[in-house]
C-alpha cells in the first residue's frame, strides 16, 4: 500500500476516532433528532474504517463523499464558529481538528486518484497493494 493510501486510510479512521469526542461533547446539547443524525454520520465513518482494510478504493471514493458532506453540513454553522470565538476549547478542538481531517481526506484522495491515473509508480492500486 502506497504512502498516500495508508494517509488516506489513517485519515479516515482517525475521524472515527475523533467523532467519538464529539458524540460525547455533544450528548446532552443538541436536540435528540440532531443527534441521531450525527451519530449516523459517525456510523457512516466507521463502516468508512472498515472498509479501508477490506475495500480499500471504495473506500476512499466513500470516504470524500463523507468528507465532502460533513464538511458542507459543519462549516456554515454559525454555532460551531462561536464555539472558537467564546474560547470554549473542547468543542472549538474538535470542530478544527474534524474539519482538518475532512480537508486532507478530500485532498489526498483526489491526489491518490490523479496519481492512479496517471500511472505513477509510488501509487499503485489499493486493492492490489492490500493483499
Amino acid at each position: 500500500m502506497s504512502r498516500t493510501a495508508r494517509a488516506i486510510q489513517a485519515l479516515i479512521i482517525a475521524s472515527s476516532v475523533l467523532g467519538i469526542a464529539l458524540l460525547l461533547e455533544i450528548n446532552s446539547i443538541v436536540p435528540i433528532d440532531v443527534f441521531d443524525f450525527i451519530a449516523f454520520g459517525w456510523v457512516l465513518f466507521v463502516i468508512d474504517s472498515v472498509l479501508t482494510f477490506v475495500k480499500p478504493t471504495v473506500s476512499y471514493y466513500f470516504g470524500l463523499v463523507l468528507a465532502l458532506l460533513a464538511l458542507s453540513a459543519s462549516l456554515p454553522q454559525s454555532a460551531h464558529w462561536s464555539f472558537i470565538e467564546s474560547g470554549q476549547l473542547i468543542p472549538s478542538a474538535i470542530f478544527i481538528l474534524g474539519s482538518i481531517l475532512q480537508v486532507f481526506i478530500v485532498v489526498f484522495v483526489i491526489y491518490w486518484t490523479v496519481a492512479l491515473r496517471r500511472g505513477h509508480k509510488g501509487v499503485a492500486s489499493a486493492e492490489s497493494s492490500a493483499t
